[in-house]
């Protein structure tokens, strides 16, 4: 009896000791990992943003679109496509053809398509009609296309006219609706506004910047107030993190316009939550919480947009000399990075036909396991690493 004990003990004791050694092991490697990412490198950041950008102005199609989705594995394309994930590339090519003939000619053959094809008017005002419906967040980003665009003077009618439409769909309260034109199906009104509300908000303030349209800034205002209330006051409630990149460049540049301090502690509540969902261990740098499934799968396209939000709290962080949230945010966007950096496609694949390597080369792909690209993993790629480039120059 005494020998079973000793026995019992003996296994016991190294079922623990192996236990421990394996969390150590882990724990060492985790290290490392941080280790070796100290600070973001801008050469390999700029090198991977200028790889990301020729995926996506090489990848303007004949007929005026961006290449939508495509697996570089198989070859195979789909014939899926989304007017708001197509209107965010449409901005960064606008943004990035000022002073670049070349560029300026792919931005006008997309300009041409979208405005013939998806640009309708009405007695309101100026909207996107795609698949038979007009949503809020297709408009918004239509207008910070011509925002953005070194042709804003040509389209200038055009712009205020997707602004007024904008405002038809903000309710007194300063809610938004989130259909211009709605569908013949059921919908959830409060998921679509997680993404559409922060989209229609910062097109609103961009077209205050523009024009120095006051009234635009007033709706702002409104708006603001009525979301901060909504997704911040009440975030136990109504917490959804795909509102808070949008809500950070907005509130951002509101707090900049007004100097209201309210702005930053909303920025810093907002992103101090969203940092519950990124990964520091087994996929450093991506925003995914299997403890949340509720908030969607692993996604290069949020991990690239949350990286962007985080950039604008960065510098907000840098603004008002926070040194806590500039050094804990800093500390996240290193991680963040090096996962983007590392979703990217940077060379020809094995046994693949090099001819098709345009169509992949510099894009991001879905997750780790999906070899999957759409245009947005790339887009709001682009838009983040920008950014942050933008930031290390100056910081």
């Amino acid at each position: 009896m005494k020998i079973n004990y000793i026995f019992k003990y003996k296994k016991v004791y190294s079922i623990v000791t192996m236990v421990i050694g394996i969390i150590f092991l882990i724990y060492i490697v985790f290290l490392v990992i941080n280790k070796q990412q100290q600070y973001i490198s801008i050469e390999s950041l700029r090198k991977s943003n200028n790889l990301a950008k020729s995926w996506l102005f090489n990848n303007l199609q004949d007929g005026g679109l961006f290449l939508y989705l495509y697996n570089p594995k198989t070859g195979e394309s789909s014939e899926k496509n989304n007017a708001i994930r197509q209107l965010m590339a449409s901005r960064v090519l606008a943004q990035e053809s000022i002073g670049d003939t070349k560029l300026l000619k792919l931005h006008q053959k997309n300009l041409d398509f979208v405005l013939s094809s998806w640009y309708k008017e009405d007695k309101n005002g100026g909207y996107i009609f795609y698949n038979s419906k007009s949503k809020l967040g297709a408009n918004a980003m239509m207008l910070r296309v011509l925002i953005d665009s070194p042709f804003f003077e040509k389209y200038k009618d055009k712009a205020g006219k997707l602004a007024k439409g904008i405002l038809f769909l903000q309710k007194r309260s300063g809610a938004f609706t989130p259909w211009y034109i709605k569908p013949n199906y059921i919908y959830n009104e409060d998921y679509l506004l997680t993404f559409y509300s922060g989209e229609a908000l910062l097109s609103l303030v961009e077209y205050y910047e523009k024009t120095g349209d006051k009234k635009y800034l007033n709706a702002s205002l409104l708006s603001a107030d009525f979301y901060i209330n909504r997704y911040v006051k009440d975030m136990d409630k109504n917490y959804y993190p795909a509102y808070i990149p949008w809500y950070t460049l907005a509130l951002g540049k509101l707090y900049k316009i007004t100097n209201d301090e309210k702005y930053v502690r909303v920025v810093f509540a907002l992103n101090d939550k969203l940092l519950e969902i990124q990964d520091v261990f087994f996929y450093a740098g991506r925003f995914y919480n299997p403890k949340t499934p509720q908030y969607g799968t692993p996604h290069s396209s949020s991990d690239a947009v949350y990286t962007e939000g985080l950039a604008y709290a960065y510098e907000i962080a840098l603004d008002v000399n926070d040194k806590k949230h500039e050094k804990r945010y800093y500390k996240a966007l290193k991680i963040a990075v090096s996962n983007l950096i590392s979703l990217q496609y940077k060379d020809v694949l094995k046994g693949a036909n090099k001819s098709d390597s345009v169509k992949y080369i510099g894009a991001i792909s879905i997750n780790v396991s999906n070899p999957w690209i759409r245009v947005d993993t790339t887009q709001h790629t682009i838009d983040a690493f920008t950014k942050i480039e933008d930031l290390m120059g100056t910081d």
